[in-house]
This record gives structure tokens, sequence and C-alpha cells, in this order.
């Protein structure tokens, strides 16, 4: 059963709030110039820990109305009130949703349009790895299948329920799917299946760009970059200490990233055409990534910054 958490005190279905609309703000980078951006409705599915929540955190403060979502009722419950006695009630809400079951995604979908009257970005966040690396013929189906429901078909879906909602509400909007290991068509050794799921972000934004060529409604990708989350220290013994010196150089914190990622997609989207064109997020960029190595190696920057080596 999918539930849904609105304005205090009550815990049925949320009230119809609808973010403020048509009111520009500022988004002041680091680099010193503003841009201006209006407030969005903002869907992040698996956004009750790690990187969605810490991208539901940072869209909030810039005045964004967030829509949490993930499997657990429980903490659902728990996220939406911590983020309400912070930011307050109106601009938080969330839902118990399951984005390997269509009708969980629509359910879901349903709930936040009743909360906000729309959703503006859609971040489709959740992910799995099964907290489990090994060579292929070593995994097990189990983990096989929640991998692959929850990262390929769970991405179809929700990107389908999006584009459905989006065009039966406001009839434009933006939906981001993650990229991540495997993406570039590189080898992931004893993670399979991820980077295998992984790959398809970047076909399947190029797909929906020719499906929705007459649509104000914009598919497109997010790489994070390496992020520091139960997803990678899970694997802390996989790569042995030559593995855990690449995330003490690469890695960066759920909160920096997710910093990183809201900027960017914040100016990404302030312009009204730009749901018609392909937006490709990126954060751990090659000279990103070489300044970080460089700083490893030649500065001993970072040792044992998350892991010990």
């Amino acid at each position: 059963m999918t539930r849904a958490f609105a304005r205090r005190p009550s815990a049925a279905t949320p009230r119809a709030v609808r973010a403020p609309r048509g009111r520009a703000r500022a988004i002041v980078r680091a680099d010193g110039a503003a841009r201006a951006s209006e407030a969005q409705r903002v869907l992040i599915t698996g956004s009750t820990r790690g990187l969605g929540y810490e991208l539901a955190k940072s869209f909030l403060k810039r005045g964004d109305a967030v829509f949490v979502t993930s499997r657990d009722d429980d903490k659902v419950r728990e996220v939406v009130e911590g983020l309400r006695r912070e930011y307050g009630d109106a601009r938080v809400a969330g839902v118990a949703a399951d984005v390997r079951r269509a009708e969980s995604v629509e359910a879901m979908a349903a709930a936040c349009c009743e909360a906000f009257g729309g959703v503006d970005v859609w971040v489709n966040n959740a992910a799995s790895n099964g907290y489990s690396y090994d060579n292929l013929e070593d995994a097990t189906p189990e983990v096989l299948e929640e991998i692959i429901l929850t990262n390929s078909l769970g991405s179809l879906l929700c990107t389908r329920q999006a584009i459905k909602t989006m065009k039966a509400t406001t009839g434009r909007g933006h939906v981001f799917n993650m990229e991540g290991a495997g993406s570039d068509g590189a080898a992931t050794r004893k993670f399979a299946a991820y980077g295998h799921t992984k790959a398809g972000m970047s076909q399947l934004a190029k797909t929906m760009a020719v499906e929705l060529k007459d649509v104000p409604i914009g598919v497109h990708t997010i790489s994070p970059g390496m992020v520091f989350t139960e997803l990678i220290s899970s694997g802390r013994d996989a790569f042995g200490s030559q593995g855990r010196m690449f995330v003490n150089a690469l890695a960066e914190p759920a909160e920096v990233a997710a910093e990183q990622i809201v900027d960017k997609l914040k100016v990404a989207t302030v312009s009204p055409d730009s749901v018609n064109k392909t937006i490709a997020i990126k954060i751990l960029t090659p000279d990103v990534a070489l300044r970080k190595m460089f700083g490893r190696f030649v500065l001993g920057e970072n040792r044992d910054r998350f892991q010990k080596e």
C-alpha cells in the first residue's frame, strides 16, 4: 500500500499545496555570478538517505518544494518530519513507494501532484548495487534481480510516469536520470550488473529527445562522480588498498556532491527553452579528476580520508 505524508498533524494523503510560482530569486555561484531561477517543485526518488537526501536538502535551501520518497514507510515519515521542522510544512511532502512497481510509481506521482499541484523537476536517484561486490559468476540471482529492477526498470517506469504526469499538469518539465560507473562503457569489474544498468541512461536520454521532440519535456542525465555513500563504502575490501586509495582521492561526501549537482541543475534549467534540450550534468570531469589525483599522489592530500588505505 502506498502511503503519503502531508502537512501536520495528519499522515493521510497530502493536501494540495502549490509551490510559489513566478517568483524569481538569485542563486549566487562560487564564481560570484548570479542567476535568476524560479522556485521549482522537485520529486526525488531514493531521497531518505545518502545522495538523495542531500539533494533534497540542497533544493530546499534554494527555496524549492521537495517530495521525498523511498520504500521505507517509517524512514519517509522520519525524513519528512525532520525536513519540515527545518524548512516548513508547505515545502516538504513525501510518500513510501517502490520504483520497481508501476502502480506504486503512479500513486507516488499522484501524491506529489496532490501536495504541490504538479512537478517541475523529477530526479530518478533510487539505485542499488546490492551492497555486494562479486564477479558476475559469483553474484546471486536475487542480487542481480534487485539491481536490474531498481536501476533499469525503476528508471524506465519513473521516466514514463514523469512524462505522463507533466503532460497532464503543467505540460512541461525536466526528468533527470542518474548515471554512474559504467555509463561511459568502461568495465565495472565486481559490479557488472550495476555498470550494465548505468550504461543505458545516456541512450535513454537520446531516445527521449526523439520521442519528445515536439513536447516541452526534457529527459536528461546527471553524472554525480564518485560519491561516498553506503553503495561505495560496502565495497571497501573488494579492491584492496589501491581501491581504497582511489576512493579517498576521488570521492566526495554526499552533501558536497549534492550542492554541486543542484547548483548546476538550477542554472541549466533556468531558461524557458531548456525543456527542449538534453542536459548532461557532470561533476567528476577529467580535469577535476586530474587535479584530485595530483593532490593525492604529489601533495599527499586525502590519505585515509574515508577509508584506511
